[in-house]
């Protein structure tokens, strides 16, 4: 069984996510309910569940206030939120599960599902990331599932991304590579547009790498290190605008 708390100050929520979780998750024990940063302080110190249902913006303070009392948390978090645009790309960013309110039972029931308690080293290292970025509304790091494991990565170490198909390799500055089972369009939208720019159908660039934009057969941008991308017809006029504008500050 998977012990499971709800922390939300909205009754309703709560009520709708024990609903979905005593239907839909036999496997699921509800260990306890919390309806402030306070009171869920105290309940995940007493009935320590495997996993927390975890609201964002509550009366008392914030979910990441909550998860800062708890430097090594000994249970996964996946979190519930209204349109926050930051929280969103932070939990993108660290590879952290979120459902958006209102909740859809089946993105409730495949959340859970991916709850392993048992990968608490690679949570605890996730979390401390998030808790980072919250306090300095900046995102500048990345979590990601590697065949090697998990890794996390700086931005400012990324050079270049190419596309394989459903894979993505990532080449960084000390010329280590990761081969990663996420598709490129999943990173375009990702990473930050002021510093990072897809400028073909497979290749993404930090624009901080580009040495120079050559003109041979069509078009390439040539990076730090040396590596060689095209420049896809369609995109070069804007590459070459953004390219411009970044030098000209």
């Amino acid at each position: 069984m998977k012990r499971i708390a709800i922390i939300d100050d909205e009754p309703d929520a709560r009520q709708l996510l024990r609903a979905f979780l005593t239907e839909l998750c036999p496997e699921v024990e509800i260990c306890g309910e919390a309806d402030s940063v306070a009171s869920a302080y105290v309940l995940l110190r007493t009935v320590r569940p495997d996993g927390v249902l975890l609201d964002i913006s509550m009366e008392d303070g914030t979910g990441f206030d909550l998860l800062d009392k708890f430097p090594q948390p000994t249970f996964q978090v996946i979190f519930t939120t209204a349109h926050d645009d930051f929280a969103l790309q932070a939990f993108r960013y660290h590879a952290l599960d979120y459902l958006l309110k209102p909740i859809d039972p089946i993105d409730l029931v495949q959340a859970v599902d991916r709850l392993e308690p048992e990968k608490q080293v690679d949570f605890q290292t996730k979390i401390r990331h998030l808790l980072e970025a919250a306090q300095t509304r900046q995102l500048n790091k990345i979590a990601l599932n590697s065949q090697e494991g998990m890794i996390f990565l700086d931005l400012n170490q990324i050079i270049h991304l190419q596309s394989e198909g459903s894979y993505t390799t990532i080449f960084l500055t000390n010329d280590e590579r990761y081969l990663i089972v996420r598709p490129i369009k999943d990173f375009e939208v990702l990473l930050p547009v002021d510093e990072f720019f897809r400028l073909h159908q497979s290749h993404i660039v930090r624009l901080s790498a580009v040495k120079k934009i050559l003109r041979e057969d069509g078009g390439y941008a040539l990076l730090d290190g040396g590596s060689k991308v095209p420049i896809a017809r369609r995109r070069k006029e804007e590459f070459v605008e953004v390219m411009k504008t970044r030098f000209s500050r």
